[in-house]
């Protein structure tokens, strides 16, 4: 009994409802759409930022006072050294994958000479 009076309500409703989409189509079809442009429109303000230091550490803090003051007394020139700790600077970095068809051991004399002659491109040849 229940049942039939659950299902019958239901029928009725949904009946009503597809009726109403129906009647009304051009707005049905076309509010999804508005409504993804506005809320996809709010993504064009943001940015990528890219740096750690700014991510992480407060805007006055003084451990970026001091690492300012640093770089200007003593400017380094970062092209001929090259640390693992320079890849949280800025600049354009990349990694190289080297393997070997016959399972060969990339350690031997042979492959590594083959690797160190690899180019590498720098911000000079760019």
């Amino acid at each position: 009994m229940l049942r039939q009076v659950l299902h019958r309500g239901l029928r009725t409703c949904f009946s009503r409802l597809g009726h109403f989409i129906a009647s009304h189509p051009v707005f049905f079809a076309s509010a999804p759409v508005l409504i993804s442009i506005l809320l996809g429109a709010s993504f064009s303000r943001y940015q990528v930022e890219e740096s750690v230091e700014h991510l992480l550490a407060p805007q006055h803090s003084l451990a970026k006072i001091e690492r300012n003051l640093v770089n200007s007394l003593f400017p380094v020139n970062r092209s001929k050294h090259r640390l693992y700790s320079d890849l949280q600077t800025p600049g354009r970095y990349g990694r190289v994958i080297v393997t070997s068809f016959q399972k060969a051991n990339m350690l031997d004399q042979h492959h590594t000479d083959l690797i160190l002659k690899v180019p590498l491109i720098t911000d000079a040849d760019c």
